[in-house]
């Protein structure tokens, strides 16, 4: 391996958890870390003439116990700078670990000798630029959410060509996911830009790639966050669709990597941001579907005699209800192109026209009717009578785990799942059907949709979690104007926080910033910050549960 030095500097006065993360990181970027530590001449011109004091001899000694430093010296400058000692040790990297644009004389000794300047190593409070996804089934600009947290709403008088005002904003994602990766907003100053191999705004997976301890010694190894945290604006129904569970997802990526990206499973849940949010979830009860096929003649000859009398006499038994769903379903989902689109037209026409029904099959016609706008003559349309249609109000939450059918249709949430790709659909959307698989994966238990209901932590505190779901679990902090909260997320892996809304500040190991609507943060492990609220705030952060660190030191442990 070549070497590579890197040379980290600092008052360490005292040395704090900030510190040894910054220089973990430095550590990181090559293969032996050299820390100057400023003197004790250099101490007196900063600090106050009533504040504390720890030697040189002493500030040395600590940094020098750390595992990540191989060497601690002081430094021999005597103004604000280590210049002479960067120029002395001459070393590959000169990892700068403040917040400030660097210091002049020690940028030009890094230019002249060639040294490469690495900048913000140590910062806490890693500020993010989520990504935008303009998928067509998001609302329009000025009615999304996603555009209201990322500045991009535009008021009544800009109405310039360019401008298009219709533009769907669909989601915000907030992590590393290769196809929407958020970016490290720097705090370097645009005039020193040039200088840093850290640019202004650089992908979240190439910080973590160049400094993995950012996620902690549990994640390092695999370089990537197990999340995946989002905020979705849904105007337009997003296709019927599941997810594989990890036999299934790597069996699929080993046979069409082209189409399944990846080997693993993506159970998710969403959390209501407005009362409109509505979502397909689950198979109903069989009992509720026979209720109504009598009532859809147009459903009831889509999937054959044989297929509807097989669930009428299913019904009661949980292992014949479940062949039962299997078989009409895959019917309806293999009809002929031609049959769907006749079926579908004759659906429309008497939803259109339906009155007196059943509660549940006068909602199904109603839906039916605003989903043959969005996707007229598909066979998606049909799914309605097979699966829970369910309305959530703020703050309810609905999980969608592994090879469960589903499907939103309108309002704003916040979700958050396991990292992946994979997406099995069967219609509502122009993207590639893999009906034969979706088919043969579904879960057919019938019955109401899987809810998750949130702990109450403490007042204002609620955490979304369940012990099935592996990779992550969101908290939820609401604060009232004046309030203020200090939390450990996770001690063991990276937190990400978002505030949703309201104005106010974050602290943590001596740092602080202010924080207003469409704040992303990426935390590091064990930090413990302060939220301080100046007005109304409400906040998500999602990240790894204990029982994700458990497993992982179980499977190290028998390999």
């Amino acid at each position: 391996m070549t070497k590579r030095v890197v040379v980290a500097s600092g008052y360490f006065n005292p040395l704090h958890y900030g510190h040894v993360s910054y220089l973990e990181k430095a550590r990181d970027l090559g293969t032996s870390l050299i820390v100057i530590v400023n003197n004790d001449i250099q101490a007196a011109r900063r600090r106050a003439s009533a504040g504390p004091h720890i030697p040189a001899r002493e500030r040395v000694k600590l940094v020098r116990s750390l595992q990540c430093v191989d060497a601690a010296l002081e430094a021999i400058d005597d103004g604000e700078s280590v210049a002479e000692t960067l120029r002395l040790l001459h070393p590959d990297v000169f990892a700068n670990g403040g917040g400030q644009k660097p210091n002049e004389q020690e940028l030009k000794v890094c230019v002249q000798l060639g040294i490469q300047m690495v900048d913000g190593l140590g910062i806490q409070l890693l500020s993010l630029t989520p990504y935008t996804q303009h998928y067509d089934w998001g609302k329009p600009r000025n009615e999304s959410i996603i555009a209201a947290l990322t500045g991009q709403q535009s008021p009544p008088h800009m109405l310039e060509d360019s401008f298009d005002e219709s533009k769907p904003f669909a989601e915000l994602w907030m992590g590393d996911h290769p196809s929407g990766p958020a970016r490290v907003v720097s705090p370097r100053s645009p005039e020193h830009r040039d200088a840093a191999t850290v640019k202004r705004s650089t992908p979240l997976q190439d910080v973590i790639k160049r400094s993995p301890s950012l996620l902690g010694p549990s994640l390092s190894d695999s370089k990537q966050l197990p999340f995946l945290l989002k905020v979705l604006s849904i105007h337009k129904a997003l296709s019927i669709q599941a997810h594989p569970d990890k036999v299934l997802a790597g069996k699929l990526h080993r046979e069409r990597p082209d189409v399944y990206k990846d080997a693993n499973h993506k159970p998710e849940i969403a959390i209501a941001l407005s009362d409109d949010f509505q979502a397909l979830c689950g198979f109903r009860a069989v009992s509720e579907i026979v209720q109504m096929l009598p009532r859809v003649p147009e459903l009831a000859d889509l999937i054959g005699a044989t297929a509807v009398g097989a669930l009428g006499a299913a019904v009661g038994d949980t292992a014949k209800e479940a062949d039962a769903l299997r078989q009409a379903y895959s019917s309806m989902m293999h009809a002929p192109d031609e049959e769907v689109c006749r079926q579908a037209r004759r659906l429309h026409e008497r939803a259109k026209i339906a009155t007196g029904e059943l509660a549940c099959l006068q909602d199904a016609f109603q839906l039916v009717c605003k989903l043959y706008v969005q996707y007229p003559d598909d066979v998606g349309i049909f799914s309605v009578f097979f699966m829970n249609h369910l309305r959530l109000n703020v703050g309810e939450c609905l999980y969608m785990a592994q090879n469960v059918p589903h499907a939103y249709i309108s309002g704003d949430i916040v979700e958050c799942m396991a990292c992946s790709d994979n997406v099995v659909r069967g219609g509502l959307t122009p993207k590639f059907k893999d009906v034969e698989v979706l088919c043969s994966m579904l879960n057919y238990a019938g019955g109401p949709p899987a809810t998750l209901k949130p702990t109450q932590i403490e007042d204002g505190i609620k955490l979304y979690a369940d012990s099935c779901i592996e990779e992550f679990q969101v908290t939820h902090l609401h604060l009232p104007a004046g309030g203020r909260t200090c939390r450990i997320f996770s001690s063991e892996g990276p937190a990400l926080a978002l505030n949703l809304s309201g104005f106010g500040s974050i602290s943590s190991a001596g740092e602080r910033q202010e924080i207003g609507a469409g704040k992303v943060l990426l935390l590091p492990p064990g930090s413990e910050p302060t939220f301080e609220a100046d007005s109304n705030m409400e906040i998500f952060v999602a990240c790894c549960p204990p029982q994700y660190f458990q497993g992982l030191r179980r499977a190290k442990s028998c390999d």
